[in-house]
């Protein structure tokens, strides 16, 4: 390496180490910063996030500006507990998060080993945006065979859209695991129940492969989902374990699906249609 690229290296770690002790030192920074990677990690530019906000919280005190978003430094003046809990529940992330407290910001939506829950809390969403597109998610690392040799992180992701700014879709996220993994057999059981219990209210299910990292990041609430959606690369069907296609059936496969029934009890009792 060239004096130079080693001069920048040490340079961009005293940034990095600055920016830490910054954030230690100044939880009203660290707010600020949070509250506009959020909307940024959303599609939601700087610069928009003004046009955003509802009218109490506009002409609440200190009032806020378009500029006043720009920096972390200018926004952490305009702080307000108003404003923070509106950002959090549109944006649907832990106001604690946003305080600089809690470390994780995703709102977590956890059922193992109750996965029949996750019928009422599903159709209590249903109920609450009756317009919004929706989905489930299971993400995998990339890489990773779908069966007993399977490892790494699994993480259910259930995500809602509708339109934002300009026409634009923008979109709001639960995570429906925590923490599960592929080489734990009753968190593959229990979300091949969840993914029964989603297509049994007619909610689309889809598959993805993440980089490994990226996935532990999103599992350990260090990556918000929206950024680690750049990061998918590779599609699967996690549907194919409840209903595999015709001759696709495995001993596996039926050990997975039996082991699903029993989670689910009499609330779900047959492979669905």
């Amino acid at each position: 390496m060239s004096v130079v690229g080693e001069a920048t290296g040490v340079i961009g770690l005293l940034g990095k180490g600055w920016g830490w002790l910054e954030d230690r030192l100044d939880p009203a920074r660290l707010s600020a910063k949070r509250l506009i990677a959020a909307f940024e990690s959303h599609g939601i530019a700087r610069q928009q996030i003004i046009r955003l906000l509802p009218p109490q919280v506009l002409q609440s005190k200190p009032e806020v500006g378009m500029a006043d978003f720009s920096l972390p430094k200018k926004l952490k003046l305009k702080l307000s507990p108003l404003l923070l809990d509106w950002a959090a529940d549109y944006l649907n992330v832990q106001r604690a998060w946003l305080d600089g407290v809690d470390e994780s910001p995703h709102v977590v939506i956890d059922r193992y080993k109750r996965p029949a829950e996750y019928r009422a809390w599903l159709q209590a969403r249903q109920a609450q945006a009756p317009e919004v597109g929706r989905w489930l998610s299971v993400w995998k690392a990339k890489g990773e065979e779908i069966g007993p040799e399977g490892s790494g992180p699994l993480c259910l992701v259930f995500q809602e859209t509708t339109e934002g700014l300009d026409g634009k879709e923008w979109s709001r996220y639960w995570l429906l695991s925590d923490e599960w993994r592929m080489d734990h057999p009753p968190c593959v059981e229990n979300m091949v129940a969840a993914v029964a219990v989603a297509r049994s209210l007619g909610i689309l299910v889809t598959g993805h492969d993440l980089p490994i990292s990226k996935l532990a990041d999103v599992a350990t609430g260090k990556l918000l989902i929206p950024q680690a959606e750049n990061h998918r690369c590779g599609r699967w069907y996690p549907e194919d374990l409840a209903v595999p296609p015709p001759g696709k059936s495995s001993e596996w496969q039926r050990a997975v699906w039996k082991g699903a029934q029993a989670w689910l009890g009499e609330a779900h009792p047959h492979q669905p249609s």
